[in-house]
């Protein structure tokens, strides 16, 4: 029921009412073409009414039946569907995270990479202020020795670092690729299992499917790819800070851990902005995908009816919401971003003052001070980096819904289950008698009206008929 098939049916409609108007002026006399064409178009408008009173009626019918098969398959599904509804996105990326734990086996050593890299960082803060501290020696002879010392560690800390993140980077995205992969296989697979009911519905055509396809698994393989190593990384950074500043001075380490739920607020801010967006925009990028689709699999009945710059319009315009909404999220998560990174320089110049205060009151040394604020101070850059990555979370987390909604799906006919009831003999002979069908999201609509015929062993049958008479169907 697309703009191709309306489209269709309006040419269908003119060549019936021009058929009817010959008939009908071969019978009563001739008339002029202006008032054959304005009877043409009167008679268009009232058939064109009508069809849209009967579609109204139409459309209310269908979902109440849909509404009630929507039911049903609650009940056959049982809590498994009720655990689908109730479930947040969250706990739903999380449970396909672990399904597929099969697929990250790289991500195993890449994780320990990562907690590696996470480390660098703080043991690089706590020598670089060892250096600074240094280079305000009064013997020459102290400042060589420490600082060919710092140099030393400076340029393991490069290796080690370097190493970390490239094998990091590299075993977490094969790890997202192979799970990508196995996502739309199963995705796949599981579209093969259902009945031809389902893809009769206009929000399962051919655009949205492989849209989802491609988009779910690729917003799914950007968590295990980027988001998981960067937050163990983040998390193996916080917990060395924190055993650093806390070493050394458990009052700027307690007052910076108080501050880290702000920079966390800030990043909640920016991943609800995207996470509501993403679940607009998903909807709308399918119409678009399905609009697409439509008009380049008629292509060429698009060409020779020369209605090329009517579906490009209807592209543009299904194309316009989720632009706007693109734009919308985008300004609205970079004040988010713009919060949290604000946040980090407040933070530090709360404590810096804070360190300040505690020194003039002798509650701890200037080394002591620098020690555990430079330690914190990589810690909040850290966190802030999470900042950046929040809107692949909360995307990845809407895909696990839209790929759980798939997986979970039960079809009556599974052609390609291997259980079931069969059949000892087969004699290869088939009748149908007085046939009757019509698919369950257009129940009204008979696609088969009472169709019957026999095939016979060793001769062909032919289906002939128009498009639209039930030949697939049978």
């Amino acid at each position: 029921d697309g703009e191709y098939a309306a489209m269709v049916r309006a040419q269908e409609l003119r060549q019936a009412v021009r058929s009817k108007l010959e008939d009908d002026n071969n019978g009563s006399g001739s008339h002029s073409d202006e008032d054959e064409e304005g009877d043409v178009n009167e008679l268009i408008a009232k058939e064109l009414k009508e069809q849209a009173l009967d579609l109204k009626a139409t459309t209310t019918r269908q979902s109440t039946g849909s509404a009630k098969l929507s039911t049903d398959n609650s009940v056959a599904k049982g809590k498994q569907h009720k655990a689908l509804e109730d479930s947040s996105d969250m706990y739903l990326m999380m449970r396909l995270i672990w399904q597929y734990r099969g697929s990250m086996k790289a991500a195993i050593p890449g994780t320990i990479l990562a907690l590696i890299d996470g480390a660098v960082m703080p043991c690089f803060a706590l020598i670089f202020s060892r250096a600074l501290l240094a280079l305000s020696l009064q013997d020459k002879d102290d400042i060589k020795r420490k600082t060919d010392l710092y140099a030393n560690l400076f340029l393991i800390f490069s290796f080690v670092g370097g190493l970390a993140i490239f094998g990091k980077i590299g075993l977490f995205h094969i790890a997202g690729e192979n799970t990508a992969r196995q996502v739309r296989e199963d995705l796949f697979i599981k579209y093969m299992t259902f009945e031809a009911g389902y893809f009769d519905d206009e929000k399962n055509g051919t655009g949205a499917l492989t849209s989802r396809l491609a988009t779910d698994a690729e917003d799914f393989n950007k968590v295990v790819a980027t988001v998981a190593g960067i937050s163990i990384s983040t998390l193996s950074t916080i917990i060395c800070a924190l055993t650093i500043a806390f070493v050394y001075s458990w009052m700027i380490a307690l007052l910076m851990f108080g501050c880290w739920p702000i920079q966390s607020y800030a990043q909640y801010w920016q991943a609800r902005a995207t996470w509501g967006a993403s679940m607009r925009l998903r909807a709308a990028y399918e119409e678009s995908g399905q609009a697409a689709a439509e008009t380049i699999r008629n292509i060429k009945t698009v060409a020779t009816l020369r209605r090329e710059e009517t579906f490009i319009r209807i592209f543009d315009e299904k194309n316009d919401t989720p632009h706007k909404g693109n734009v919308y999220s985008s300004l609205y998560s970079s004040v988010g971003f713009g919060f949290a990174m604000g946040c980090n320089m407040f933070i530090n110049a709360l404590v810096f003052y804070a360190g300040c205060q505690f020194i003039i009151h002798n509650w701890i040394d200037v080394m002591d001070m620098m020690y555990s604020l430079m330690a914190t101070m990589f810690a909040a850059m850290s966190i802030g980096m999470l900042a950046q990555v929040s809107p692949m979370i909360s995307k990845g987390a809407v895909a696990s819904r839209g790929i759980y909604t798939t997986l979970d799906r039960k079809t009556a006919i599974n052609s390609i289950d291997p259980t079931g009831e069969t059949s000892s003999t087969f004699e290869g002979r088939i009748a149908f008698d007085n046939i009757k069908f019509s698919y369950p999201i257009r129940p009204d609509t008979k696609i088969l009206k009472g169709i019957s015929f026999e095939a016979i062993e060793g001769k062909s049958v032919a289906l002939v008929g128009a498009s639209g008479s039930g030949k697939i169907a049978t």
